[in-house]
């Protein structure tokens, strides 16, 4: 199989996992429609909004493993 082909299979797969485990597409959508207007109009850039929510994406895990939630030295 071609692995670009792969690669993109193999997301949709996790993206779809993911979405059938939560509500995270339309949580996601919610937020990101509340959010993106706001920061882009003032002029930050995609990279910009990427960067914001890579850096709270990593605080809400540390704190979801202190609190003892998670355990991400058992993930990929």
């Amino acid at each position: 199989m071609n692995k670009q082909l792969e690669n993109y299979l193999d997301l949709q797969n996790r993206i779809n996992r993911i979405e059938n485990l939560t509500n995270a597409d339309w949580d996601t959508k919610y937020m990101l429609r509340k959010f993106v207007p706001v920061v882009w109009n003032d002029g930050f850039d995609v990279q910009d909004i990427i960067d914001y929510i890579t850096i709270k994406l990593s605080e809400v895990i540390t704190e979801l493993e202190a609190e003892e939630q998670i355990t991400t030295t058992n993930t990929k």
